[in-house]
Formats: structure tokens, sequence, C-alpha cells
């Protein structure tokens, strides 16, 4: 399958998408605050899990996803992070503490979109000094297509 990529959304759809994810997005600020650069991966994980609980959030941590074959589920699995349970969405979460992010660690959390059809996908780097590199990308499954937001 390839992705295609949107080069704009239009208005109402980003901001529905930065509406949904923006309470999201300051629990993992609330950990970038808190917890120094440098750290193991899990101690990042702990405490954003932490900061979801505070904030009352539905939410899975390494939360295992079935795809569907031919009608049937898979003994394979996807292994996501954090999966936040929204009203209007779910969001998967896939947390790092690497010294860049690159196309390996977005292709993974596209899989995850791909493979679950969640439409928000946030991948969070908290090992670049001095704030945590955050980037958001939007699963359109109606036509295929992930997009930066």
């Amino acid at each position: 399958m390839i992705l295609r990529h949107k080069p704009n959304l239009d208005s109402d759809t980003r901001a529905k998408l930065i509406n949904c994810s923006y309470g999201v997005i300051g629990c993992l600020h609330d950990v970038n605050r808190q917890l120094p650069c440098g750290l193991p991966e899990y101690v990042y994980q702990e405490g954003l899990e932490e900061s979801l609980k505070m904030h009352d959030y539905s939410f899975h941590k390494e939360y295992t996803h079935h795809p569907i074959f031919n009608g049937k589920q898979m003994r394979s699995f996807l292994r996501m992070d954090f999966v936040v349970e929204l009203p209007d969405c779910n969001i998967i979460i896939e947390c790092k503490a690497v010294s860049g992010l690159t196309r390996i660690e977005r292709q993974q959390l596209f899989s995850y979109l791909i493979g679950t059809g969640f439409p928000i996908g946030i991948l969070v780097n908290f090992a670049t000094y001095p704030k945590a590199e955050i980037e958001r990308y939007y699963f359109d499954v109606d036509d295929m297509t992930i997009t930066a937001f």
C-alpha cells in the first residue's frame, strides 16, 4: 500500500484535530518539564502514565491490537506505548528517547495508524534538549493519507 500525503488539511479538520489532541499534548509537556533529558524511555512512559491519570484520561498502556485478515483476528499484533480514548477519537502515543526522530520511528507510528484505523498519532522524543520533539499525524482512513498537523 502506498500512502499519499495531503499537502494541506482544511481548516475545520485541522482545528478539530488540534482541539482533540490539545490536552494530551499538555500531558507530554508535563513530563518534559519535570523529567530531565537523558533518561531511559520507560521512565518517560511512567511519567506520562501518571500525567494522563492525573488529568483523568481513559487510556491503555502497552495497548495490543490484533489486525483482521479474511474476517479473522490474526495472532500477529501491534503493541503501542499508549492509546488514549476520547469521545471523538482514539490517539496513539509512541514515546522515544533517541538522539533524533527518523523515518524508522515515523514508520512505526504510521503502521500503528494504518493497522488500527485510529485517526491521530503522536510521536514524542523526550531525549532532545531543551524540549521534547513532538510530531502529530492524522490518518484519513477514507483516502488512506497521513498528514502532519
